[in-house]
């Protein structure tokens, strides 16, 4: 988390950062800096847990993909549409389950691209913080 401690130093414990509180460049921009890469780890976090939701679709998907591969031709098929159990059609069941597939796939693509670009900016981000810190000793140093 990120905090302020006792002993008279801000801290963002996740990546090792803790910066003297008189020597920083300047005590609201370090602070605001530092809000910034809180909310943007808080961002990721979501990002990661809609990842996760997506690849348990895509494994539930995949598993309702196998039983209709070994599933005889005249199989019955009941699809739950609100309260109702509606019978389906086994070849029309076979194509609503590849759609999903698909578009499970897609979403997931999405998601990934979407976590590598919020990971790089992350990174930038706590570069950014580490500067700071290191500008913040030198001037701490010089006094």
């Amino acid at each position: 988390g990120v905090g302020w401690t006792g002993c008279g130093y801000w801290q963002a414990a996740k990546w090792g950062l803790v910066l003297p509180i008189g020597a920083m460049p300047s005590e609201q921009e370090m602070q605001n800096e530092l809000e910034k890469f809180k909310a943007m780890q808080e961002t990721l976090q979501k990002a990661y847990e809609s990842r996760m939701g997506l690849i348990a679709q895509q494994q539930e998907t995949e598993l309702v993909k196998e039983e209709f591969d070994s599933i005889e031709e005249d199989a019955v098929i009941y699809k739950l549409v609100g309260p109702v159990m509606v019978k389906q059609n086994v070849d029309d069941a076979k194509t609503n389950v590849e759609k999903r597939l698909e578009y499970v796939k897609g979403e997931l693509d999405r998601s990934n691209k979407i976590i590598e670009t919020q990971e790089k900016d992350l990174e930038a981000k706590q570069k950014d913080l580490i500067k700071m810190q290191q500008a913040a000793q030198a001037a701490a140093g010089e006094s």
